[in-house]
């Protein structure tokens, strides 16, 4: 088994504190503790809570980003291509809420509001990925059926409290609104 680094045995140590006292409640002290590290230690990889966030987001992102891509690749249809990167979203909101039942919203408002541009780019890849898939049968409205999944998707992180449910909601609803992006299309359903 690999090694793991000190800089991710402290971003971890971050994360769980996060997960158990909330972004807003967590300090430095708390990670130092939770990484049984010096505090220059911590200094050093991550400066502050701020950016350990920053760090820890970005990391997640990547990782889901690579996996989204991925998905679509390994996906034969343009229907599977956008239930599978948007499958890999709502995961990522899953994962922050069986982490953190208590402070995932919070959680997730402070990741938006420390890296917002890592959360746009990350959205529009995501886009791109879903649009390409799209643009196979509706090249005319792809980026609008994208925005309207990827808008459709947030809405059901809102609430992860049954993440079965939630999926299936998720896989009804990507075939419902491409079917009626079809709609007096003469192109085959995606």
């Amino acid at each position: 088994m690999p090694k793991v680094s000190s800089a991710q045995l402290v971003l971890d140590a971050a994360y769980r504190c996060f997960c158990r006292n909330s972004y807003r409640r967590t300090t430095i002290s708390d990670i130092v503790e939770e990484a049984q590290m010096s505090r220059p230690t911590v200094y050093k990889y991550v400066g502050s809570k701020e950016d350990a966030i920053v760090k820890i987001v970005e990391a997640l992102l990547e990782r889901a980003a690579t996996s989204a891509r991925a998905a679509a690749d390994a996906a034969s249809t343009p229907g599977e291509k956008v239930l599978a990167v948007l499958t890999v979203k709502l995961e990522v909101a899953i994962r922050l809420w069986q982490d953190s039942p208590a402070h995932a919203q919070e959680l997730l408002s402070a990741a938006t509001a420390q890296a917002p541009g890592l959360i746009g780019s990350y959205t529009d890849g995501l886009a791109e990925l879903l649009v390409s898939a799209l643009a196979e049968v509706v090249p005319d409205t792809a980026r609008q059926v994208a925005a309207v999944l990827l808008t459709f998707t947030r809405g059901l992180e809102d609430d992860l409290r049954d993440v079965d449910a939630v999926r299936a909601e998720l896989a009804a609803g990507v075939q419902l609104i491409t079917r009626g992006a079809l709609t007096g299309s003469a192109s085959s359903p995606v």
